[in-house]
């Protein structure tokens, strides 16, 4: 009897190891829409394409994008994220906006530019503070609309 007790108990150590949730920087991870969001709200850079973290994977605000791109409210929650995000998180979901709801874009990108942030961005490697205006004229101009279509988490 204490055999099986003990093949239990192992048992549910091991499932409950397995059941944590991977760091947020794992690849097999794909967070719900809602966490995304939750995630997206205080990205601390903003930038698309990679090549930020050592592995060459998207960044933090990047994969947060794609999950609520891949999502049914996508408008709502970078709607939201416009209003609650941080600098960066705005950019992001500007971005999102430009996607799911271009109509509404000039309205946000006014408001983004009227209070113009320093935002945290990368070029390469390097780390270096931009004004929004600048990074709200790219988006615009559709400089980040190839990472856009890729909706996948």
């Amino acid at each position: 009897m204490r055999f099986v007790a003990l093949i239990v108990s192992l048992t549910l150590s091991a499932l409950d190891v397995i059941a944590q949730p991977l760091s947020p920087r794992d690849p097999l991870r794909t967070p719900t829409p809602q966490q995304a969001y939750e995630q997206l709200l205080t990205v601390s850079h903003f930038v698309f394409g990679g090549g930020f973290y050592p592995d060459g994977g998207p960044s933090e605000g990047e994969r947060a994008y794609r999950a609520i791109a891949a999502g049914t409210n996508a408008t709502g929650l970078f709607s939201a994220a416009l209003t609650n995000g941080n600098a960066q998180a705005k950019l992001y979901a500007l971005c999102g906006i430009r996607q799911f709801a271009p109509g509404m874009f000039d309205s946000y990108a006014r408001a983004l530019r009227i209070a113009n942030p320093l935002v945290d961005t990368t070029f390469g490697d390097r780390i270096r503070r931009e004004f929004a205006t600048n990074l709200v004229t790219r988006i615009s101009s559709g400089r980040y609309d190839v990472y856009l279509r890729n909706t996948k988490p």
